[in-house]
């Protein structure tokens, strides 16, 4: 037995130890007291057991009263302070008293009588043990052990209930505490010489060592916490390494009061939006991304919450959550971020004014050219009759009216073609087409153009081209020709005598097969002032007008010519005196497609051979040509304007006939309709080349109404070695023919020579006015270019028409809800109505074209009852015209 006593004291000093080599400074002094009297106590009952004599057995029996003396005050101590309470120094000074005097009674025990009234020493298998009779003092002792039994177990009880006090800490507590409570009730019911109390001592020192990782923890945040507290509004809160709560103080509670709703050691939860973050946080900082935080506003406090590692001693620990107003900063990036918006919202202003404007001048532009393209139909018409007049009257008189008709008419068709052009610039619409051109013939083209206006005002014009310009260049000679045309014009206009002069050099391009194009107009005009020179490129602007108001013009060629430079990569350049003259000049590059030099353009034979040329017209007769179109009528024009050529064409009226006859005949050329029902022109132009149906010298051509922008390169990627719009024009025929038609079938004959070629007949006015009269819809004029200028064509066109005419396919179509049969029956009448002079049926038809392309059966619901009906009025129309 004696050995039990020896244990319990060599182990609680073990004990003792271990928790010395880890003791810290935060942990609370209660603590260290407890680890200290413990052995000191268990030391006490050893030497009892080995005492010799009564009074050496008394004095160590008083040593084991220091544990209702100490022990269960510091344990006291501990538990309050655990359950974060309080004890006034006044009660825990005059418990510490108590506990002193009790303590000199029991250590002076054999000089008194107040402790045990007697005591004698006995002894059980070499086990020394005292049997006493209390004293007074005693039942003191035992009073206050009952005391501390109550307050100890009631405070932790009440820690129970506490939200900020660790249940973990309090279940291991109440465990200890009950161990050396039933121990020291128990008393000696083993033997009268075996005490349970050390053992309990011992048992408990160990529960504290081995639960020592986990409760540390909860000490090294409650120690961390109550230092950070000191820092005012700034808030702390902390958890362990699985999110267990483990506390905070009141600043954090502000800040975060939803931390007041969960219990210490409560794993937290993604119950709501601030701990949610919290999680987000604690796992970004655990992946060592970034000490993160987030904001939270709470009664108009703005704070910040911060999450990093909770340290003990090197090892991280948990989490710690600082809390800090932080109002002022935030505030800052309120003000940051409102500027931030108000420079998107200024920047998206400025957009959307941007995209009113570019609306409103699209607007304008559009128009424009609605209006120039209205006002040209009755024009077109004035002209066509007016020309009638000229060439049927015989009246000197009024063949003088006719021509200052003649002459101011033409000046309001070019001022109206030129809004078109800038409505076609500024909405994106004009394209640059490169092409080879010969130099020669361009200049001599634009001199020829020139001459006669300057002559007419007794001007001097001078052409002056350098003979080492390569002979054929790269890009687009049409607005090259039109840019220097309107400055010879303006030139011209705006000089009252004097001189003209075109000066056309070059100089080498850094660019290797390129040079760059020089190009200057100078007058002795009336020249510019300086402060006009800002508004010499407004659109519709005209200057000095004291001395140009009887000038025609609209102010629009400069406008243009300086968008159709930039458009090409140019800049005019402008040196002006007022009175003495202008000088415009502007540099364009241009590839080399042939390097020769030029020489005097006019001695170029290309230049002589294109002026005669003029004069003469293609002649081929035995030119082998197909035209393969699904719509009667277009085959009859094509045929009849081949036939200006002396070319007696074949016809298909489908892609599967094309095929057929192919297979049976060799074509120069093939003129092939794109939109057709079954196999369109693609389709078509596949399956010959496929099948090789005919030669690599073959030219096919693709024929379409659809005049757009990008349709040649997408004909030409498609295999198609060129393209041809409707209504065929016989210039743009003649020019595809000369082009592919082998030369040794191509002859030429002039405009009165005896040839195949059909001679026109024409409309008298009388004939025109009652075609007016009894048909609106039509322009005879239109009509009529588009027939060769021949009446007896244009009446087989209109009979032609208005036999077809009940528009079945396109009802059927429509009943049928097949919107791509819709679209090929509606662009049939687009092209064929245009044949005729029907412009305006034309173009509805080419919007309802449009909508079946887009799938827009809305609008074609709209209208198409409406365009059927115009369409049967017009049919009846041109039967009582035909008829009469």
């Amino acid at each position: 037995m004696i050995y039990y006593y020896h244990f319990n004291v060599i182990f609680s000093v073990l004990l003792s130890s271990v928790f010395l080599i880890r003791w810290r400074r935060d942990i609370p002094v209660h603590f260290p007291m407890i680890f200290l009297l413990i052995p000191i106590i268990n030391l006490g009952y050893l030497k009892v057991a080995t005492a010799e004599n009564v009074n050496e057995a008394l004095l160590a029996n008083g040593i084991g009263y220091l544990d209702g003396c100490f022990l269960e005050l510091f344990f006291f101590l501990y538990i309050m302070s655990f359950c974060k309470l309080k004890v006034p120094k006044v009660i825990s000074g005059g418990m510490l008293a108590v506990g002193a005097v009790t303590f000199f009674f029991a250590i002076n025990t054999a000089q008194n009588h107040l402790l045990y009234t007697s005591a004698e020493l006995r002894q059980i298998d070499g086990v020394s043990y005292l049997v006493k009779e209390y004293g007074f003092v005693h039942t003191v002792y035992y009073v206050i052990i009952a005391l501390y039994l109550v307050a100890n177990l009631s405070a932790i009880t009440y820690s129970f209930t506490r939200k900020n006090v660790s249940k973990i800490n309090s279940m291991l507590l109440l465990t200890m505490y009950i161990l050396i409570m039933v121990a020291f009730l128990a008393g000696k019911f083993i033997s009268p010489a075996f005490e349970l109390l050390p053992l309990a001592y011992t048992i408990s020192q160990a529960l504290f060592l081995v639960v020592l990782s986990k409760i540390t923890l909860y000490d090294v945040s409650a120690s961390t916490l109550s230092n950070l507290e000191e820092k005012g509004d700034i808030g702390f809160a902390s958890f362990d390494r699985k999110m267990r709560y483990l506390g905070c103080t009141d600043a954090a509670l502000e800040c975060l009061p939803e931390l007041g709703t969960i219990y210490i050691d409560k794993t937290l939860t993604a119950e709501n939006e601030t701990f949610r973050k919290i999680l987000e946080c604690t796992r970004r900082i655990s992946e060592w991304l970034e000490l993160p935080s987030f904001t939270v506003t709470r009664n108009n406090t703005t704070y910040k919450v911060t999450v990093s590692f909770l340290y003990s001693g090197k090892r991280i620990k948990g989490y710690l959550l600082r809390t800090e107003d932080n109002t002022q900063e935030s505030r800052k990036l309120e003000a940051l971020k409102l500027r931030e918006r108000q420079k998107e919202l200024e920047a998206k202003m400025l957009r959307l004014e941007k995209t009113e404007a570019e609306a409103a001048n699209e607007a304008k532009s559009t128009f424009l050219a609605q209006m120039s393209h209205e006002i040209r139909t009755p024009i077109n018409a004035v002209l066509g009759m007016n020309e009638m007049i000229l060439r049927e009257s015989r009246e000197p008189g009024i063949r003088e009216y006719a021509a200052n008709i003649q002459s101011s008419g033409k000046t309001l068709l070019s001022l109206i073609n030129s809004i078109l052009d800038l409505s076609k610039i500024e909405n994106g619409k004009m394209e640059i087409v490169p092409a080879e051109y010969d130099t020669a013939v361009m200049i001599s083209d634009i001199a020829a153009s020139i001459s006669p206006k300057a002559a007419e005002k007794g001007l001097e014009f001078e052409c002056v081209a350098d003979e080492d310009l390569p002979c054929r260049l790269k890009g687009d000679d049409v607005r090259i020709r039109q840019i220097i045309l309107n400055l010879l014009s303006n030139a011209v206009k705006y000089t009252k005598s004097g001189s003209v002069k075109l000066t056309i050099g070059m100089e080498d391009s850094s660019d290797e097969g390129s040079i760059t194009l020089n190009v200057s107009v100078n007058d002795t005009g009336i020249g510019i002032r300086h402060e006009d020179m800002d508004g010499l490129f407004e659109s519709f602007r005209r200057l000095d007008t004291e001395h140009t108001r009887s000038i025609e013009g609209t102010g629009l060629g400069m406008p243009i010519v300086i968008k159709l430079l930039e458009l090409m990569g140019g800049e005019l350049k402008v040196d002006s005196e007022y009175g003495k003259g202008s000088d415009f000049s502007f540099t364009l590059t241009q590839q080399i497609a042939d390097s020769t030099p030029m020489g005097n353009y006019k001695e170029h034979p290309t230049a002589i051979a294109a002026a005669q040329s003029a004069t003469l017209h293609l002649y081929a007769p035995e030119a082998r040509v197909l035209v393969v179109d699904d719509n009667d009528m277009n085959l009859k024009v094509a045929k009849s304007l081949l036939h200006l050529f002396g070319i007696e064409a074949d016809t298909a009226d489908s892609g599967r006939a094309a095929l057929d006859i192919l297979k049976k005949s060799d074509y120069d050329v093939i003129f092939l309709d794109q939109m057709m029902p079954g196999m369109d022109g693609i389709e078509v132009l596949g399956e010959i080349r496929a099948r090789h149906l005919t030669d690599e010298s073959t030219a096919i051509i693709a024929l379409t109404a659809n005049a757009i922008v990008g349709a040649k390169e997408m004909y030409l990627n498609a295999g198609f070695d060129n393209y041809l719009t409707k209504p065929i024009e016989s210039k743009d025929l003649e020019k595809q023919l000369r082009r592919y038609l082998p030369e040794d079938k191509q002859k030429l004959h002039s405009a009165d020579e005896d040839s195949d070629l059909a001679e026109t007949d024409e409309l008298s006015i009388i004939e025109l006015k009652r075609i007016r009269d009894l048909c609106p819809g039509i322009n005879a004029m239109t009509g009529l270019k588009y027939c060769m200028d021949s009446k007896q064509f244009w009446f087989e066109m209109l009979d032609t028409f208005a036999a077809a005419g009940t528009g079945k396919e396109l009802n059927d179509a429509f009943e049928a809800n097949d919107t791509e049969r819709y679209r090929i029956a509606v662009h049939a009448i687009k092209s064929t109505a245009l044949n005729i002079g029907a412009e305006l049926l034309s173009e509805k038809a080419r919007l309802l074209e449009a909508a079946a392309k887009a799938d827009d059966k809305e609008y074609i619901n709209d209208n198409h009852s409406g365009f059927i009906k115009e369409y049967d009025e017009l049919t009846e129309q041109i039967r009582q015209i035909v008829n009469a």
